[in-house]
């Protein structure tokens, strides 16, 4: 993305909001908001993204929320099931841990009363839309027959997108889909389509492609001299007496 930001304030929302053409107020405060089941247990949360939502399902939810949201100056635009974009001046500068760290590590309670004291009047806000929202979904219809039920939502991706940013980034949804649902079959499935639809091509064309994680990464790179010549050229550079000492 070309951006110099720390992770907390990385503008996710803002850059998907430009890609989306929802421009057009000058605020340009947005943040991602992940409809997620929120499992307390001893001072931990657990957050998890729901499962099989439909577009039409999550439209729904959206209507339900839209209303609370609105009281507090925030507007909802649908993304993809489960996912909208927020716009409001309360997300301008608000640090935000991402949906996946916090779907791959259990959290530390977001609830804690001690913590209370030292949060923004925005983080209060936002809270509160939090509880808001667990008492409306707790005997919500849209609830009814999930396995899971969607009981919250999490907010990330807050950052002010920089002056600079590149516009031909491409994001693949599906493979981040997989990995935090802990699908191991669908994960290596798409790993095995972006390999023969991105990552072949972009390595014949002499393209370097870098695989990140957490922390660490790869980089392919391919070369113009087949293995097999690399290999023969190899043994001929070393003596075979040298070889096999």
């Amino acid at each position: 993305m070309g951006w110099s930001v720390p992770p907390s304030l990385m503008p996710m929302a803002a850059w998907q909001a430009a890609q989306l053409g929802l421009t057009g107020n000058a605020d340009p405060a947005w943040a991602i908001i992940d409809l997620v089941n929120c499992e307390f247990n001893q001072g931990r949360v657990r957050i998890r993204l729901p499962q099989g939502l439909s577009s039409d399902d999550s439209l729904a939810f959206m209507h339900a929320m839209q209303g609370f949201f609105l009281e507090d100056g925030i507007a909802l635009y649908p993304v993809s099931p489960g996912r909208f974009l927020a716009h409001s001046s309360i997300f301008a500068g608000l640090p935000c841990v991402t949906t996946e760290r916090a779907c791959l590590q259990d959290m530390h309670a977001l609830h804690d009363v001690a913590e209370l004291s030292t949060q923004t009047p925005a983080q209060r806000l936002l809270r509160r839309l939090q509880n808001e929202m667990q008492m409306l979904f707790y005997t919500h219809a849209l609830n009814a027959d999930r396995a899971q039920t969607i009981n919250s939502f999490w907010v990330s991706g807050c950052g002010e997108l920089p002056t600079h940013t590149r516009t031909n980034v491409q994001l693949h949804m599906p493979l981040r889909e997989a990995y935090l649902q802990h699908d191991t079959t669908a994960w290596a499935a798409t790993w095995s389509t972006l390999a023969q639809q991105l990552l072949a091509p972009a390595l014949q064309q002499g393209e370097r492609v870098v695989l990140c994680g957490v922390d660490r990464c790869l980089t392919l790179q391919a070369s113009a001299t087949p293995w097999w010549q690399r290999l023969w050229q190899s043994l001929r550079s070393v003596h075979w007496v040298e070889r096999l000492s």
